[in-house]
């Protein structure tokens, strides 16, 4: 395959994973700065790696969410979360993928890794139930060491909720 051929099958494979919006507007946004680089990036990572037959896409996303993760590439990460529900991965599979990879990656890693693939869920209408978490707990005015007391949900307020 020569590197036209290899281009073209690598901007095909990565319209398929990515989508066509991502990749038009890669490709209007070309300049004499990023040209050799996106050639580069279509040629061989979309032409030539994610175009090899020794793993699914479906594993190749999975794959590539972890190593993101791990390495705390926010943006390539945000992408490829929303990226992999074109190779058939599943929430669930996203869910444990993030919970494992806090093993070895980090919870501080896998935190943020979460938060991004709610974000992503919540912009793509995919945002997963939300459990009941109203308490039923009266106090009268005064707590007792062993009482918890709950924050109040705030979408713009990073504080841990439910701390004890």
């Amino acid at each position: 395959m020569n590197d036209e051929q290899r281009y073209q099958q690598g901007i095909e494979v990565r319209t398929e994973v990515l989508g066509a919006a991502h990749v038009n507007r890669s490709i209007d946004n070309l300049n004499d700065f990023n040209a050799d680089f996106q050639n580069f990036i279509s040629r061989y990572a979309w032409g030539e790696v994610w175009s090899r037959p020794g793993l699914p896409r479906h594993t190749r996303s999975l794959v590539t969410i972890a190593i993101l993760l791990a390495l705390g590439r926010e943006d390539e990460l945000k992408m490829h979360l929303r990226a992999c529900f074109n190779n058939g991965v599943t929430k669930d599979e996203l869910k444990e993928l993030i919970l494992h990879s806090s093993l070895y990656a980090g919870l501080p890693a896998a935190n943020a890794a979460m938060h991004m693939a709610e974000a992503v869920f919540a912009d793509l209408g995919i945002a997963p139930e939300k459990l009941n978490q109203t308490s039923s707990q009266t106090s009268n005015s005064t707590s007792t060491p062993n009482q918890t007391s709950e924050h109040t949900s705030n979408p713009d307020d990073n504080t841990p909720h439910n701390i004890p």
